[in-house]
């Protein structure tokens, strides 16, 4: 699932310069360094009791629809924070790379406002994090809608398993494949076909 069948690219210098150099999810080293998913909330924020963190593997596969079409795949590792309610949330974000380097870091706040700080040093910003994301990838990814799903909100519920538990659904335009701490994320975009792995640590 981690690699490409046609090249190989992990997240890094390539990837990250048409990200802008950038992208966002959230602290993924810290399973193998122990440090923080995000910076903690300012005292006396509402939102210090409403932490919700997630990490994992991910992979985003862009396939070519015609025969002959070139695929590239990024790999890395991730982890979310969210913090606050729908509607009024603050989401902490970075990528690292399968060698630990941390690539971007990126915040979008409860008004949906978002930068993503490189590992260069610079910063962009935009008024979404997916609009900057899009911006800096040329591809969409679900990064905003992420927590709901992962919190089993979904627009529209397709199947669900024997015990009960969405197996797939589709929201945003995505359609969205579950297995237990395994999701398989699908959507046609210009020409190509987006598919995003992910493998939930916690």
């Amino acid at each position: 699932m981690w690699r490409s069948e046609r090249r190989f690219r992990p997240i890094g210098r390539d990837a990250l310069r048409r990200l802008a150099a950038a992208l966002a999810v959230c602290g993924a080293a810290l399973a193998a360094t122990g440090c923080a998913v995000a910076p903690p909330a300012p005292a006396g924020s509402p939102s210090e009791t409403s932490v919700r963190e997630w990490n994992g593997r991910f992979s985003v596969v862009v396939e070519a629809v015609l025969p002959g079409g070139n695929q590239d795949t990024i790999v890395g590792r991730f982890a979310l924070a969210a913090r606050g309610a729908p509607g009024a949330r603050a989401l902490d974000l970075e990528l690292v790379s399968p060698f630990g380097q941390t690539v971007a870091t990126g915040r979008r706040e409860p008004d949906g406002r978002a930068m993503l700080t490189l590992s260069d040093g610079r910063t962009l910003r935009a008024p979404s994090l997916d609009a900057l994301l899009q911006q800096a990838l040329g591809w969409p990814l679900p990064i905003e809608r992420l927590p709901d799903w992962l919190d089993d909100r979904f627009e529209t519920v397709v199947t669900r398993d024997a015990e009960g538990r969405v197996a797939t659904a589709e929201d945003s335009g995505w359609r969205i494949e579950r297995e237990p701490r395994r999701w398989t994320l699908r959507r046609p975009h210009e020409g190509t076909q987006l598919r995003v792995g992910l493998v939930l640590d916690r």
